[in-house]
């Protein structure tokens, strides 16, 4: 499937032996592993850095008015109706 995220799977006795080198991979590789656990109530393990962006990305499209302000810019991106400035340019607009 196109697009799909395919992640790293361990159990939890697994994480638990090894959890400095999975701390490290995730980190180095920004990706995230599922901790599967007996019960089947499993974790996933983020660095900081991807939680942040799903925080961000969360707190983004929280709102009908931002959802809406989004939705309209990436339509715009991809038919092409964007503009490109300069910083002098930018930074004229923004005075």
């Amino acid at each position: 499937m196109p697009g799909e995220i395919t992640i790293k799977k361990v159990t939890l006795h697994q994480a638990q032996r090894q959890l400095d080198s999975l701390t490290d991979t995730v980190v180095a590789h920004q990706t995230p592993i599922l901790i599967t656990r007996p019960d089947h109530r499993n974790v996933v393990l983020l660095s900081e850095d991807e939680f942040t962006s799903w925080q961000e990305t969360a707190y983004l499209w929280a709102s009908d008015a931002n959802r809406q302000v989004l939705d309209q810019s990436l339509h715009q991106l991809a038919t092409g109706q964007v503009k490109t400035f300069t910083t002098a340019q930018w930074q004229d607009l923004t005075k």
